[in-house]
């Protein structure tokens, strides 16, 4: 397996909308490069993201989820898949007090008991900090055969990590995965410092799953869970969960749903969907469609590797004109390649524009996994991974609008 390292962007792009009715439903610290990587100035978009290295140890790092601290802006959190953790684990976590200059590996996490069964943590790792700046990372845990769960840790200053906590648990021996991790970093919410955790349930044998979201509100040392949509049948699957909080408390959530052919079973086309929470997460209004896209048939073409198609979801939480919108970004196969699309609400979610491309008509290479954020000035930036530069559509770079 060819070796892979983490490369962290270091421009941050901080990430509701106003409140509406719903319905009731260790460590290896990394050099510092030589000389820290030059303000990234886009224009004209898109245009490329200069690199720095966040991970070392020479081991495969993967899935890198990153947050700022609201606090101390110049401290930033990487989690990852990394097989560097010594152990058990392979969900790591790094840390940046520079901006993002210097890096070092600050977390792995250790083991969970829940009832007789000892979990190891294994893959889906997310990070985000509280508004007193307190850190927060999750991930899934395995134990024994295939039986899943997701927990979570949390830190005061980035660097020491409490014991993890279970987050969402399956009522019997069944998986919670696809997971994602969302802090209430708003001083004037009604319910700054809440911790939210989002997973799909899934059954042995995969003939139903669900859509589930657990909230915290004494700093991850317990939990709630409730489930966000009913429950789906195969083939028809809910999968990719993912997470944002607005100034006002507001929880949102977004995910994927295979509305499969009921024949061959195939998910050709999917339905990106949203609900919202105004209660801290008791209870979740009834979805609605964001988008439908097309997914890549057999993986990222001319490698196969996975594309998972994450619905990642972003809010307005500044001061200027457009506060409160909401904005999606997802990837849509053209039969040729995949093309980065982005939708906004500005309803609070109960409807949604009709998605845009990011990049030029021109560009007909592969664009995949993008990722969005919103700054304190309403700046809406996105990222993505682009093949543009490489004639045979194989090499790829982080770009960014």
């Amino acid at each position: 397996m060819r070796e892979l390292r983490i490369l962290a962007i270091t421009t941050l792009l901080y990430v509701g909308c106003l409140a509406h009715a719903q319905s009731a439903r260790t460590q290896q610290p990394v050099p510092a490069p030589k000389a820290a990587p030059a303000a990234f100035q886009c224009s004209p978009a898109p245009c490329t993201l200069p690199p720095t290295q966040a991970s070392e140890g020479g081991a495969m790092v993967t899935d890198t989820p990153v947050a700022a601290n609201p606090v101390r802006f110049q401290q930033l959190l990487l989690g990852s898949v990394d097989f560097n953790c010594t152990g058990d684990s392979s969900v790591g976590a790094h840390s940046s007090t520079d901006g993002g200059s210097a890096w070092s590996l600050v977390n792995c996490m250790p083991i969970v008991r829940a009832g007789k069964r000892g979990y190891i943590a294994t893959d889906e790792p997310s990070v985000g900090y509280d508004n007193k700046g307190n850190a927060y990372a999750s991930g899934i845990y395995y134990g024994g055969g295939s039986y899943g769960l997701v927990a979570v840790q949390r830190s005061s200053n980035g660097s020491d990590w409490a014991s993890p906590v279970v987050a969402l648990i399956p009522p019997g021996d069944e998986n919670f995965y696809l997971t994602h991790l969302a802090v209430d970093a708003s001083p004037g919410s009604p319910h700054a410092g809440a911790v939210y955790v989002s997973g799909v349930y899934v059954s042995m044998g995969g003939a139903y799953n669900q859509v589930w979201v657990s909230h915290s509100t004494d700093g991850g040392s317990t939990w709630t869970q409730v489930p966000v949509d009913t429950l789906q049948r195969f083939p028809d699957e809910d999968w990719f969960t993912r997470l944002a909080v607005g100034k006002d408390g507001t929880v949102y959530a977004t995910w994927q749903r295979c509305v499969a052919e009921k024949v061959s079973g195939a998910c050709p086309t999917v339905r990106m969907l949203f609900s919202s929470s105004t209660d801290g997460g008791a209870t979740w209004s009834s979805p609605v469609r964001v988008a439908e896209v097309a997914l890549v048939p057999d993986g990222l073409p001319n490698t196969g590797e996975r594309a998972y198609n994450y619905p990642s979801i972003a809010v307005d939480n500044s001061n200027r004109p457009y506060s409160g919108n909401l904005y999606v970004v997802m990837y849509n196969w053209t039969g040729k390649f995949m093309r980065v699309l982005m939708t906004h609400s500005t309803d609070c979610g109960k409807t949604w524009s009709e998605p845009m491309h990011l990049a030029p008509e021109s560009d007909t290479h592969d664009q995949f996994f993008p990722a969005i954020s919103v700054n304190k000035n309403g700046l809406v930036g996105v990222s993505w991974l682009d093949r543009r530069n490489d004639p045979n559509d194989i090499d790829y770079q982080a770009f960014a609008a």
